[in-house]
């Protein structure tokens, strides 16, 4: 059941929560979220008629899909929910099979992740008033939210509550609520001419952090926030005092947004170079790069708008630079524990690059990223420190530290 919400003269809510996935032979499911709490999840599509997409050349607004992982008081019966909408794991398998990797038909209609997300927020008792702290996510260009479902469970079930938003027309699709999809603009972002890629992801950033600015705006309002997540104070969500972090261009905008949104109280780049607007602005908040093997602030093969190490100066507060061997860029996602799960392992080379995945197993790689994730979470949202963020520690003898 749609429910709609006319909050602001410029602002319109559609909200649902997903369908379930019904138990199968031919299902899979992820590991369940190794937190304390377990997780539920709750999908909305937002429309922010102030402003225009400027990835297409109709007059469109910006059109968002934000999926909502919550933490949950614990319930006799634990659930599980597709991993992504049945139109959109077609798009990403007929995607995945370009790579060369050899993998089942329906790969991904078949995963099902470990949310409580087939009932509603009112269809939960227990009467006890839970206020978690929020964070934000996006994901990489090319990609969808979706790929990041089982890292951001995860965290939600440390006791956070994290909305996940995709940007239609640099992620691979967007399915809206109606069916409807919005399709990567390949035109736009398929080229090697280094001027004009900027000229497409400078605004692309300056959307998403927009993006994130709006979804804070739509959520501080305890009526939608009620909405989406069960058991929160009569007041709603705090949206005031919260963190972003992101893979890629998610991580790009995790940054741009430090300085745009005094909400947002520190950002994580997981394995994305900087650019966009703000690049050189000095920022005291705090700031944590967590990279992949090999790419380092001073990495010759950055391109001039990418680069790390002009940026590291302007950071005038706390910063970390860690990086994590055997890892490749899409390590960061849920593509290692995914491969881990449906029994695939890549070796061949040139399918590991086309995939751009390392050597990590897929359950280290989501242990490292989200213990990591979850300690930055800690430090700028609870002021919580932790020697993982200090120096090297023996329990992660792949995590080094550039500072």
């Amino acid at each position: 059941m749609l429910l709609f919400f006319a909050l602001l003269a410029l602002q319109s809510f559609k909200i649902c929560s997903a369908a379930p996935l019904e138990n199968s032979q031919t299902q899979i499911n992820l590991p369940k979220p190794t937190g304390q709490y377990q997780v539920g999840r709750s999908v909305a599509e937002l429309i922010d008629y102030s402003r225009k997409q400027p990835l297409v050349q109709d007059d469109e607004p910006i059109k968002l899909m934000i999926s909502v992982f919550y933490p949950l008081p614990h319930q006799e019966h634990s659930t599980f929910g597709a991993y992504m909408p049945p139109e959109t794991a077609a798009i990403e398998d007929y995607e995945l099979g370009l790579t060369g990797l050899a993998t089942p038909n329906g790969t991904f209609e078949k995963l099902a992740l470990h949310v409580a997300d087939n009932q509603t927020p009112e269809s939960f008792t227990d009467p006890t008033t839970c206020e978690h702290p929020l964070v934000v996510f996006q994901p990489a260009q090319g990609t969808t939210r979706h790929f990041y479902n089982q890292i951001v469970s995860t965290i939600a079930s440390t006791g956070y509550i994290v909305v996940s938003i995709d940007a239609a027309y640099d992620v691979d699709v967007v399915q809206y609520l109606d069916g409807s999809l919005a399709l990567f603009n390949s035109t736009l972002w398929d080229t090697t001419d280094l001027t004009l890629l900027n000229a497409t992801g400078f605004p692309a950033i300056e959307t998403r952090v927009g993006d994130v600015s709006f979804v804070l705006d739509s959520l501080s309002n305890a009526t939608f926030a009620h909405s989406l997540i069960p058991n929160l104070p009569p007041s709603g969500l705090n949206t005031t005092h919260t963190a972003m972090f992101g893979h890629s261009l998610g991580g790009a905008t995790a940054f741009s947004v430090l300085e745009a949104d005094d909400r947002i109280l520190g950002g994580l780049d997981m394995d994305g170079g900087l650019w966009g607007p703000g690049l050189l602005n000095n920022t005291s908040k705090p700031f944590m790069l967590m990279m992949s093997e090999g790419h380092t602030r001073e990495n010759i093969e950055d391109d001039p708008w990418l680069t790390l190490e002009q940026v590291w100066p302007h950071l005038t507060g706390w910063k970390r630079d860690i990086m994590v061997a055997d890892t490749a860029h899409y390590d960061f996602s849920d593509y290692p524990i995914v491969f881990e799960t449906l029994g695939i392992f890549p070796t061949n080379e040139t399918v590991l690059g086309n995939i751009n995945l390392g050597t990590l197993k897929g359950t280290r790689a989501l242990e490292i990223v989200t213990t990591y994730v979850g300690a930055f979470l800690d430090f700028v949202i609870h002021g919580k420190s932790s020697a993982l963020l200090d120096g090297p520690v023996e329990r992660f003898p792949e995590v080094t530290f550039e500072y």
